[in-house]
């Protein structure tokens, strides 16, 4: 015989205060709470202690982001006015896990108002999404106006800190736009690593061939960070041209940079890239194979046009 179903009050306060490990069922009660069960948590959850309130929505967000039926995003918009910052941040986290473009308005206003910048850093790398879905038709134009408009404010106020702009240039990227090129390109001769780091990883979201002799040049760079973005901006763009730089990355000596040019030669195909994805895989490093595999699924995936006479 199946166990009576819980009243939501009890499952709430059993999530909220017990103190005791939160039942992954107990969990899912809470998606998709309608116009009468969301006043209740809201009610509750306010008393509740700040580190069990964490605790809370970041199994939320785990476990949304494990199983797309479930809808916490009541919870994660609600959460967006909590008093503790890291929770905002988690909410944020939710929200980005969603398609509806109604969650963009809230991350926008999260981005205009709110005092932590590390809150609002984490809207803007939100946005990004939404960015690329505007940039993609897949938002109402407004939507899509407000979104970069909100972004562009940040980066036309000098005074915003660092890590933010570099977040909001990230995000703005997918607009192909004049006005977003320019402030890639002044970012990328920037005096500043971070800003210079996000301009390259933005000329990978913007797509634009123009971006490729810079980055070309940067595959080259003495700086493990920037040839790590390079790489990855070069699989973005797709453009063969980029192979020869990426085959002198594979044996870098940063990891992280090493296997970046892997999963780009994935990305932008060819014979010359599947050629050297097939030498890796008999590469004595378990990683390094891992990454060769893994890129040439990619690449059959893409079904690059010379990948089928091999």
């Amino acid at each position: 015989m199946s166990e009576p179903r819980r009243p939501l009050s009890e499952i709430i306060a059993q999530t909220l205060y017990s103190g005791e490990d939160i039942r992954l069922s107990d969990l899912a009660r809470l998606s998709d709470l309608n116009d009468d069960e969301l006043p209740q948590f809201k009610k509750a959850w306010g008393s509740a202690a700040p580190d069990r309130r964490l605790l809370l929505i970041s199994k939320l967000y785990s476990l949304g982001e494990d199983d797309a039926r479930l809808d916490f995003t009541g919870i994660f918009n609600f959460c967006l006015d909590d008093p503790d910052a890291d929770i905002r941040i988690k909410a944020l986290e939710g929200l980005e896990l969603e398609d509806k473009f109604t969650f963009a308005l809230p991350v926008i206003r999260t981005l205009k108002t709110d005092d932590s910048p590390d809150v609002r850093e984490a809207a803007a790398q939100v946005m990004g999404k939404f960015a690329l879905m505007a940039e993609l038709g897949e938002l109402p134009a407004a939507v899509g106006d407000q979104i970069f408009d909100a972004l562009l404010e940040v980066l036309e106020d000098p005074p915003q800190p660092g890590p933010l702009r570099k977040r909001v240039l990230e995000s703005i990227a997918p607009f192909r736009q004049e006005v977003v090129a320019s402030y890639i390109e002044d970012y990328y001769y920037s005096d500043d690593p971070l800003l210079k780091a996000g301009a390259i990883f933005a000329m990978g979201c913007n797509c634009d061939p123009r971006w490729l002799d810079f980055l070309t040049e940067e595959l080259r760079s003495s700086n493990s960070q920037f040839r790590f973005e390079a790489a990855r901006a070069c699989g973005e763009i797709g453009d063969e041209e980029a192979v020869p730089g990426l085959l002198n990355l594979l044996n870098d000596d940063d990891h992280e940079a090493q296997e970046a040019a892997i999963a780009a030669l994935g990305k932008i195909g060819g014979q010359e890239a599947r050629d050297a994805l097939n030498t890796l895989t008999t590469s004595h490093e378990n990683r390094i194979r891992e990454a060769a595999l893994s890129a040439l699924t990619e690449l059959e995936i893409c079904q690059d046009p010379t990948s089928s006479s091999s």
